[in-house]
């Protein structure tokens, strides 16, 4: 029986989750779909999910998302029926989980209730992976089976630790309660129009919505080449949505100095979301770097302390961040960060 380490990523991680999640959200099934063009070596794959969790547990309140075959359908609904299986574990211990071959005895002994169904429905191997990514949580897990004994390879298990994130963001994305189809359908849009300018071949032009480039709510993602250029954009948002002048700015310069952590210290890739509801106009700023310590979780931050010898110190990042919100939450852990800030209006937006 073997456990895979929640850390075993590359450095083009990041890049291929955010990759997955602009290219085919805010649909989660869309993704999923996806999944056995990713892993050739894989013969399905399913996907139970719950609402967002900080406590052990595992599957509480989840529910059978997605299947890909009839077996994955088995699979997954042995699993919310008897209440045992990889899924399960893996919620449960934060960690991925990868049965070989579940004609072992110990594959038995360890899920005594789910083991023979899933041999009976003709599945020999199976991998789950938590839904836990960018510093959430969801209760649930992605699995994939193989009707062959043998290993996960490498290049099936990168692909399978990429998608389970990129579900992860898109489940977040439901959490927000936003919709975000003609937002994503824009971003692709407006990425096929720079590559076209870079002269990159481009088959087709769509997804056009014709919503100006102020319009909420906004889902970009960046690195340190597209970065000022979805600052401005933010900038112009917040001038139209009745932002005041130098509110807009400073708002603008707390997100791009969360933006600017991610591209130094976050993995050098990231997603901008931005929303308004009632009175507020929200941002929140994600990566899936190593996460930013919990020094830095303290109001000012590490940087806060004045230096020796100087008479005038410069805010640390955090300390922008703060005083241009009126509001600010930071979630991090070993998997990424989530900085979710918000801008009170005067008057109400409609």
């Amino acid at each position: 029986m073997s456990q895979q380490s929640s850390n075993d990523r590359d450095d083009a991680y990041p890049a291929r989750v955010w990759d997955l999640v602009s290219a085919n959200g805010p649909d989660l099934a869309t993704l999923c779909r996806l999944g056995g063009a990713l892993m050739p070596g894989i013969n399905g794959i399913g996907l139970s999910a719950g609402p967002p969790t900080t406590r052990q547990g595992g599957m509480t309140d989840a529910r059978i998302r997605f299947s890909s075959d009839q077996t994955s359908a088995r699979i997954e609904s042995a699993q919310e029926s008897l209440r045992d299986g990889p899924c399960h574990e893996a919620a449960a211990t934060r960690r991925p989980v990868h049965a070989a071959d579940l004609r072992d005895a110990a594959w038995r002994e360890h899920w005594p209730r789910f083991t023979p169904a899933a041999l009976a429905a003709g599945v020999r191997a199976v991998f789950a992976l938590p839904l836990h990514a960018g510093g959430i949580r969801h209760a649930g897990a992605v699995d994939v089976y193989r009707r062959t004994p043998g290993p996960l390879h490498d290049t099936d298990r990168n692909a399978a630790t990429a998608l389970t994130a990129a579900a992860t963001e898109l489940l977040n994305l439901e959490r927000l309660g936003v919709d975000w189809s003609s937002t994503f359908a824009q971003a692709r849009f407006d990425d096929t129009i720079l590559a076209m300018a870079a002269g990159t071949p481009v088959s087709t032009v769509s997804g056009r919505t014709g919503e100006p480039l102020t319009a909420l709510p906004l889902a970009g993602w960046f690195d340190h080449h597209t970065l000022p250029q979805l600052r401005r954009r933010l900038h112009s948002t917040g001038i139209a949505y009745g932002l005041p002048g130098e509110h807009a700015a400073r708002f603008t310069l707390a997100v791009h100095e969360a933006m600017v952590n991610v591209v130094q210290h976050g993995g050098g890739f990231g997603q901008l979301l931005s929303w308004h509801r009632g009175d507020h106009l929200w941002c929140e700023i994600s990566d899936h770097g190593p996460g930013i310590g919990t020094a830095l979780r303290a109001a000012g931050g590490a940087d806060a302390r004045p230096r020796t010898g100087s008479r005038r110190r410069r805010p640390s990042g955090l300390e922008l961040i703060q005083q241009a919100c009126t509001s600010l939450e930071i979630t991090t852990d070993s998997t990424g960060t989530r900085i979710h800030l918000g801008y009170r209006f005067r008057r109400r937006v409609s």
